[in-house]
């Protein structure tokens, strides 16, 4: 097969994995793979150390190089959202200008943003295509801007169920990474669902657990709607206060982190946070092996932070129905406390710290399952959807 894997930008995070390893695996399989890009944000230029690990080697396509002059120029997000711009409607016009007829027989779209560019293709290339979905986008507006938009929500939650239709409407298939979403989407589309858990790297053996440190990790994208103050909370209501705290990943905008930095000196905590930039593969692993516990407090339609935690043996923590907990079982191999239940947060970080010897059987057999849910495994499953829908 010729298969491009399309996305709307190479966003830090989760998509340099997703997008390198759905293609390298592919490729080992025997296919011919391309990443189809509509915009050069510049964080590869910008974090190296971060992006060739995964994408060294692969070859992308950026949509708007072949647009005409004017729409390359032109760089307009949306006031208000974080990941809307002018350019996923300039792909809906002109993503036709960059691929050749025959030149694929099957694109992932990743996002409802991709499906803009995925749309044109189909009607000028004739290339069906699949939608690899997280979150509805109705469910994210919900989620994270709300409160942001006061009296205008309703209008842009219109416009968010439209936009999920379109992507849905010419979709062959919707890919999702869990269950989390199955009953909201059979509400909008009799579209086909499959499931494709991304991928990990695992440990070969695992460091003993009484090496691990008295330490919480997280890391995350941080950016409006997603901020970590309430680590800080969690801090303070820890029994045991020689518990610590480790906080990895990018800042978008920057002065989210020197406000988070502000509140942790208010709060006296400067000696129990730290505070380090984005993680390279290495980092990942290394921390992960060190910490007692990796806790995501926040419900996602994956979570591959908590697999790649599990993959080093580490107990993990993350909201129940998260779409990576329909890998593992609560109270064996992590804790799943309900949404956004503070309470049952503090209680499960406790047990951990509490009982060494039962997070350290909770690790292990949380490593068992990661290890069978590698990169390899997801470009296999990958391909065995692919083949249900390609011709």
């Amino acid at each position: 097969m010729k298969i491009g894997i399309l996305l709307d930008e190479i966003a830090p995070g989760s998509a340099p994995k997703l997008l390198g390893w759905s293609i390298k695996g592919l490729e080992q399989l025997g296919h011919k793979c391309e990443g189809l890009v509509m915009v050069d944000n510049g964080k590869m230029a910008q974090f190296p150390q971060v992006y060739d690990y995964h994408l060294k080697g692969i070859k992308i396509r950026y949509l708007i190089n072949s647009f005409p002059g004017v729409f390359r120029r032109l760089d307009f997000r949306v006031p208000g959202f974080s990941f809307l711009s002018l350019h996923h409607f300039t792909s809906w016009l002109f993503a036709h200008h960059t691929v050749d007829n025959g030149e694929f027989d099957i694109i992932v779209a990743h996002c409802q943003y991709s499906t803009l560019a995925a749309r044109n293709l189909l009607k000028h290339r004739n290339v069906p295509f699949l939608l690899l979905m997280w979150d509805p986008s109705t469910y994210t507006l919900r989620k994270i801007y709300r409160q942001r938009f006061g009296p205008l929500y309703p209008l842009i939650h219109v416009m968010a169920a439209t936009l999920d239709r379109i992507a849905y409407s010419k979709a062959r298939a919707i890919i999702t990474s869990g269950k989390l979403h199955h009953e909201r989407i059979k509400k909008v589309t009799d579209r086909p669902l499959e499931v494709l858990f991304p991928g990990c790297f695992s440990l070969e053996e695992l460091p003993p657990f009484e090496q691990r440190e008295k330490m919480i990790l997280t890391y995350d994208r941080w950016d409006i709607g997603n901020v970590p103050n309430l680590f800080l909370d969690l801090l303070e209501r820890l029994n045991d206060k020689e518990v610590r705290l480790t906080i990895g990943g990018f800042w978008h905008p920057a002065t989210l982190k020197d406000d988070f930095e502000g509140e942790v000196k208010k709060r006296g905590l400067s000696d129990r946070v730290k505070l380090l930039g984005p993680l390279n593969e290495q980092m990942i692993m290394d921390l992960c092996s060190r910490a007692m516990v990796h806790i995501h407090p926040i419900e996602e339609a994956f979570g591959m932070q908590t697999l790649e935690a599990a993959a080093c043996g580490c107990p993990i923590i993350i909201p129940a129905g998260s779409g990576v907990t329909d890998l593992f079982q609560h109270g064996v191999h992590g804790y799943f406390p309900e949404k956004q239940n503070f309470e049952q947060l503090i209680h499960y970080t406790n047990l951990i710290f509490a009982d060494p010897a039962k997070s350290a059987e909770m690790g292990r057999a949380a490593w068992e399952v990661a290890r069978a849910n590698t990169w390899v495994q997801h470009a296999a499953q990958l391909e065995r959807i692919l083949k249900k829908y390609v011709g």
